[in-house]
Order: C-alpha cells, then structure tokens, then sequence
C-alpha cells in the first residue's frame, strides 16, 4: 500500500471518529436534563380498608364461618403415602463381577409410590380412603395434620365401590362424623379436603352439581357430583358439608386431557355407601353384601307396555331363587320394583345402590307394580354369597 493511500484512510478514520463523539455530545446533552430531572415520584398508600368488617356484616359473618369450619374438620383429614417394591428383570452381570466370581447377574427392583387422602372416622384410628389409593400396596404410611406419621393396617376393602377401611394406632385423634348423603341437596355448598400433588391440607369449595350421577353405564355406585376441584392426591379425601359433617369420599373426575386434569366435574361416593363398608368391617371384619335373591333385568317401551307399568322406570325381576330373601318377601317374575324404603328405583344399577347401603338383616319396604296394581312387601336383608353383588346379574 503507498503512503498516500495510507494517509488518506487515516483522515477518513479520524474523520468517522469525531463524527461517531459529536453524535454521542448531542445525545448526551439532550439527555442530560432528563437524567438530572429524575427522581422518586410521590407515594401515598392507602389509609385503610374501604370497608370494615361491620359494613358488610354478611359477608364478615360468611368468611368467619368458612375459616371456622375448615379449621375445624382439618385435623381429622390425613394424607396417604402407599408402596410396593416389584421385581424386574435381572441385570446383566458386570465382566469384572465375573472374572472373580462375585456376582452373576441381579434382580433388580423398582419402588412404586401412591399418594391420596384419607379421613379418620373414630378415636381409635380407623381412616376412610379409597380403594385404589392402597389396592396392592405392602406399605401404606398415614400423615396427620400435625406432622405425625403412622404406619397403617388394611382391616378391609370394597373394590366395588372404591372404599377401603385402614387403622392406625395414635393417640388424640379428632373423627369427623359420617353425614347422611341422601339428605344431601343439589346446589348445597360442600368443600372437598385432601392433598392435590402433595400440596397437603389443601381446600375447595363448590357446590352439589348432581346427585345419582353414574360414571358409565354398568357403574355400581351413584355418585354425588360437585364442581369443587379435586386433582390427583384429593382421591380418598372427605365431601364436608357446612356442619363439618362427611357427606362423600372424593374417588374420581372427569377429564379429557392427557395428564387426567380436572374439568370442573368432580365425583364423589356418597357416605351412605362409605357408612356401610365401614360398619361392615367392623362389626365382621370383612365387606359383607345384602342379598336379596333376584334376577333383575331394565324395562323397555315394549315390556313397559305389556306389564301396564305406563313407564320404563323400575327394575323387572326375571326370576326369584328359592329360598332367598326375595321369595319369603313374595317377590314374583314378573314384579317391576319400584321403590326401596321409600325411595324411587329408576333402573337396575339404582336398585343395587339402594342394597348397598342397608345392613344384613334389616328389612326394608319395597314397592312393587304387579300387573298394573301397586302392592308394599317387606323384606330381610340376607347375606350375599361369595363373589355375589347382592342381585345375579343377566
């Protein structure tokens, strides 16, 4: 390069450079009294509420109740951690294990864990929970709203319905009393307590969407439904209602998201149904069914109108077995029940919710349409054979 060349891209340079500070002079000057200007704006907080407690005393008296009641029913709710260690294949041997003759390959094992709630129900420990929180589990640990921590026991299991009793051996227990579901309204405020993804003592608030509600078509319970939120871990966790009383156990959701996330809809086994698995493992120690003795099957348009029965509603006995409950009652083919102690039967699944929740031994009033005439029988709840729901299925 010559040196004129040289020269000449020195004065460009120098040249770029003044251009490039006289720029940054002119920015800075006419920042510089926006940046000497800045200072801290005025703050003025707030004085107070804009309202106080005695000018909306309605509302005051709601929150205070709300923080009262749940204060009050948290203690008796628990939360569930359940495992079982399950053998998978066995390991492929290291080289050096077996050039010294130290290992020939190892079973190896993987810990399964299950989280849900649960409800302690007597001074003496005894816990409502689902089913499927602790079905195949070896090792179930129930946590108290204080941090303590005990090992549990199953005393018995309902799979049907969801409800599984355990116990635990703790002193100071505070139970929840076991309310009546059928009591229970639509549009009934209802809280359900648990434990959502280990969030432990969590609560929502909701109402009574439905009652009866079934999950599919052959469900062997009528749920409660409610829209209080209830996620993965509220599984087994008490429906309260405002007297702190248990009106369901939270079993499942409906979803049509791929995780299983909640949609607004949640369902609950009514407490009736949980009343009798638990008295039925107390008083026997096992789950044992009512048993009336029939084969039961739907009322269609057709046969509707052949029996003179004017609806579909009701479930038609097919056939009585000998010596059952049934036939010492005078339930005969033919007889479409209608009612059970009272209550309106509206199909067959609701007949067998209605079984599921009286005792063996009670006896119950049925109503029954016998060629187009209405009669009343009275029977006695026997006990279900084994692997019987109660009724044989056709």
């Amino acid at each position: 390069m010559t040196t004129r060349r040289i020269v000449f891209l020195f004065i460009v340079l120098v040249l770029v450079a003044a251009g490039l500070l006289r720029l940054g002079q002119m920015v800075l000057r006419e920042a510089g009294p926006r940046l000497q200007q800045a200072k801290p704006d005025g703050y003025t907080a707030a004085e107070g509420p804009k309202l106080e407690a005695r000018d909306v005393p309605g509302l005051a008296a709601i929150d205070e109740e709300y923080t009262r009641l749940v204060g009050t029913v948290m203690p008796s709710v628990v939360s569930i951690t359940s495992q079982r260690v399950t053998q998978l294949g066995a390991s492929r041997a290291n080289p050096l294990d077996l050039l010294f003759g130290t290992s020939r390959g190892q079973r190896q094992q993987q810990v399964e864990t299950s989280l849900g709630s649960g409800v302690i129900v007597s001074r003496e420990g005894h816990v409502l929970t689902n089913n499927h929180v602790i079905e195949g589990m070896s090792a179930i640990e129930v946590r108290l709203s204080d941090d303590r921590s005990f090992p549990a026991k199953v005393l018995g299991t309902d799979p049907m319905v969801d409800i599984a009793v355990l116990k635990i051996e703790a002193p100071n227990l505070e139970p929840l009393p076991v309310g009546d579901s059928d009591a229970v309204r639509v549009g009934q405020l209802v809280f359900a307590i648990g434990n959502p993804f280990g969030l432990s003592e969590t609560v929502t608030a909701g109402i009574v969407s439905a009652k009866a509600r079934r999950t599919a078509a052959d469900s062997t319970v009528e749920y409660l439904q409610t829209d209080a939120a209830v996620n993965h871990g509220n599984s087994g966790g008490p429906l309260i209602n405002l007297r702190g009383e248990i009106v369901g156990i939270n079993t499942a959701i409906y979803s049509r998201t791929e995780d299983g996330g909640w949609l607004g809809i949640s369902f609950a086994v009514p407490s009736n149904v949980a009343r009798r698995a638990l008295e039925s493992v107390i008083k026997r120690g096992r789950i044992v069914r009512g048993y009336l003795g029939v084969s039961l099957q739907g009322l269609t348009p057709d046969l509707a109108k052949t029996l003179k029965a004017g609806s579909t509603d009701g479930a038609l006995v097919g056939a009585v077995t000998a010596g059952a409950p049934a036939e010492r009652a005078g339930l005969k083919p033919g007889d479409v029940i209608r009612k059970f102690n009272g209550r309106p039967v509206r199909d067959v699944p609701s007949l067998k919710s209605r079984l599921r929740e009286v005792d063996v031994g009670e006896r119950v009033q049925l109503g029954v349409l016998r060629g187009g005439s209405e009669i009343k029988l009275e029977a006695q709840i026997g006990e279900a054979p084994p692997e019987s729901n109660g009724m044989p299925r056709r």
